[in-house]
């Protein structure tokens, strides 16, 4: 398992979440964001656009095969 903590510097728009949950799902591994008071899989649009928001410290958690791609991956999308 991965781990990997951020913090939403910049405003994230729909397309940025659409960009991640596309890129979360060509990953084999279970992935999931995790924040103050939630814990989502990043495969899903509804979770991530109801709890990502600008400067909001997060964690992303990969678990699997190719986790070590999937975390770094999702890390300089969201940066």
């Amino acid at each position: 398992m991965r781990v990997k903590e951020l913090v939403i510097s910049e405003k994230i728009n729909v397309r940025k979440l659409i960009e991640v949950v596309e890129l979360a799902n060509q990953f084999e591994s279970e992935i999931f964001v995790e924040g103050d008071n939630y814990k989502i899989d990043a495969k899903s649009l509804m979770g991530l656009l109801a709890t990502i928001k600008r400067n909001s410290a997060i964690t992303i958690i990969a678990k699997g095969i190719d986790e070590e791609e999937a975390i770094k991956k999702l890390i300089s999308l969201l940066k």
